[in-house]
């Protein structure tokens, strides 16, 4: 259930087909006392070795979408890449710079996903989400928060909905774009083995692969987990990596790049923990991917 293809199995899986179905689920795992769990297409997220107890939701059948006039409402399990093509085909202009990005609409919201210059906030027009208190509630882009792959909703709800707003354009430019996105993705990532994305958030001015590879990292390996050979900012599953492998890796990395370079290099990886809190069994916090 996530692209590094890495954790133990859910005790219980469930796919809702509806906002009101995963609600309905969430609100009945609480008056049990059972920890609730929410996913998406995974693409930004570890699990942990010993799988996860509970329910894990799935939010990829939550995938209804309603194009408007520059505007598209569409729900949190939708795949981003391929909102960003159909929008590219009605010649509607701002996520070409998602067509790359593997995951879906609710964790890109909730990280603020980005690439080339553009971010899924500069977008954003309004969100609908489930909160702690097991309400949902539309909020507009003025009442959150947003800076890089940081949303204010973070710990406090899970996505829903979103709607998003673009601006006229090229039909033919932007899909030209997206597609020289796609190239220079295909020749500098190791998109041949499993992974998920950039480990690490860039520091202010700098790229968190290069202080890896100069710090000696690039190419090396803990069990079955490798700083990939292609980019320095991507562990990857050379087969069977365990979730002990890369969080190994990734504090060696941080450790060596704080001490030779006076940087701290912040994940941009969500780590599911298996620590639950006995009075609080919503996990907002946890939504990535």
């Amino acid at each position: 259930m996530t692209t590094w293809k890495i954790g133990g199995p859910a005790e219980t899986a469930y796919w809702p087909e509806t906002k009101e179905d995963l609600s309905t689920v969430w609100q009945r795992a609480q008056e049990a006392g059972v920890p609730v769990w929410l996913i998406g297409q995974g693409s930004n997220l570890l699990l942990p070795d010993e799988g996860l107890p509970g329910v894990t939701v799935v939010t990829t059948y939550l995938r209804r979408v309603e194009w408007g006039e520059y505007t598209v409402q569409v729900e949190a399990g939708y795949s981003l890449a391929r909102l960003a093509q159909e929008a590219g085909e009605r010649g509607f202009s701002g996520l070409e710079f998602a067509r790359g990005i593997p995951g879906s609409v609710g964790g890109a919201v909730m990280m603020n996903a980005g690439a080339h210059g553009g971010t899924m906030a500069s977008h954003i027009m309004n969100v609908t989400a489930l909160w702690a208190d097991g309400t949902v509630k539309k909020v507009e882009k003025a009442e959150l928060e947003f800076a890089y792959r940081f949303c204010s909703l973070r710990g406090h709800a899970w996505v829903l909905e979103v709607e998003l707003e673009f601006s006229p354009g090229d039909r033919r430019q932007i899909l030209e774009a997206m597609k020289e996105h796609l190239t220079k993705r295909a020749l500098n990532q190791p998109l041949e083995k499993p992974s998920a994305g950039s480990v690490f958030r860039n520091p202010p001015g700098d790229s968190a692969g290069r202080l890896i590879e100069a710090a000696g990292w690039k190419g090396r390996s803990i069990g079955g987990a490798q700083v990939s050979t292609k980019h320095a900012n991507f562990i990857v599953n050379t087969g069977n990596a365990k979730a002990m492998d890369v969080l190994a890796l990734m504090e060696g990395i941080q450790k060596d790049v704080q001490v030779k370079f006076g940087i701290s290099l912040q994940s941009e990886v969500a780590y599911l923990q298996l620590e639950v809190n006995k009075h609080t069994l919503f996990h907002p916090k946890e939504i990535e991917g």
